[in-house]
């Protein structure tokens, strides 16, 4: 239960958000806990090459987790076997195409490692032993020949019956996100069901159980704007206010996406170590509540515009642009009930 969303406004920049809502145990409990696009660049290759990225995962909490932390760990000890076969500090280290190509293979031995141990677990043998047609017990070479035990081996690995052993890891998708100076500002995406990886060709991309409300919602926003605007000259502020109206609305109408949001900037004319910038917690939660406001019409476009470009842009104070949301709204009674959960 998710939604995660990225979208790219020009050449060198972007947006990364999604919600912290994650289902819990068997009764589908909500807590608002989950880490769901985390940024998964080492700060030493950063600060060297100006690499910037995000990844974000749609699922599996637990396997989400997994993909990010491996993510981070396989480029560190990859990029020190890099630097080190360099004569001086390298430029270029990957492009976010290149590193799309290792997330992919992350998430391929990550999936091939569980299904083995699911393997293992009922069975005693793996994938590959499947693939041979026999395995090793006790010294003796056991074929593998039941026709009940091959169908159930041939579900776990497809996951064509759907069935529930499997879905943990089957049931995800991932978004990647980032800038180098070679390619610029990119997005590709991950489907560990239809087993894919694919640049994004359009200026955004939704994913997760939110996914169906903010398509509605953003699909509509880029089929108004013109081929130039759509090619890579989307106003930022403009972008981000839209992303967050959808995410809204698709909290109000998805039972599965909730909590704080959590938002990454990525700007590639900033300094090295400014070019992502994550807003979080309660300043996230005023930009959301910013458009809840505008949608009401209590704020007029202009202002909504300007107190988002404060908050997520211009690093000016929370408590400045939640007075500036106060002093000009048009009905302050109205506007605390909304920012309460009255209804209307």
């Amino acid at each position: 239960m998710t939604s995660i969303n990225a979208m790219k406004f020009n050449d060198y920049s972007g947006i990364m958000m999604c919600d912290e809502q994650r289902g819990w145990n068997e009764e589908d409990m909500k807590i608002y806990v989950s880490d769901k696009i985390k940024p998964c660049i080492p700060p030493e290759i950063t600060e060297d090459t100006g690499l910037v990225a995000a990844y974000g995962n749609t699922g599996t909490s637990t396997v989400g987790d997994e993909i990010k932390f491996t993510i981070f760990k396989t480029l560190r000890e990859d990029y020190q076997n890099f630097k080190d076969k360099c004569s001086k500090l390298p430029k270029q280290y990957k492009t976010i195409e290149e590193l799309s190509v290792k997330v992919f293979d992350i998430i391929r031995n990550m999936k091939k490692n569980h299904i083995d141990q699911q393997l293992k677990g009922k069975f005693g043998f793996d994938a590959l032993d499947y693939l041979k047609g026999s395995y090793e017990e006790n010294g003796k070479k056991v074929e593998i020949k039941d026709k009940d035990t091959i169908s159930q081996i041939h579900n776990l690995i497809t996951w064509k019956d759907r069935g529930g052993d499997v879905k943990p890891v089957f049931l995800n998708a991932g978004l990647l996100a980032g800038y180098d100076n070679k390619e610029g500002f990119r997005i590709f995406h991950f489907s560990l069901i239809h087993f894919f990886r694919e640049a994004v060709q359009v200026i955004y991309l939704a994913d997760g159980s939110g996914y169906d409300t903010v398509n509605l919602l953003l699909s509509d926003y880029t089929s108004q704007k013109s081929l130039p605007e759509r090619r890579g000259n989307i106003d930022r502020v403009e972008g981000s206010m839209e992303m967050l109206s959808a995410l809204n609305t698709a909290s109000r109408r998805n039972v599965g996406i909730g909590g704080y949001y959590n938002i990454i900037l990525f700007n590639g004319r900033a300094d090295y170590r400014e070019r992502m910038v994550e807003i979080h917690d309660h300043r996230s939660k005023l930009a959301s509540e910013i458009m809840y406001v505008k949608d009401d019409n209590l704020i007029s476009y202009d202002t909504a515009y300007a107190l988002i470009d404060k908050i997520l842009f211009k690093n000016e104070s929370f408590e400045e642009v939640n007075s500036l949301l106060g002093k000009n709204c048009s009905n302050p009674v109205k506007l605390k009930r909304i920012l309460r959960g009255y209804k209307k």
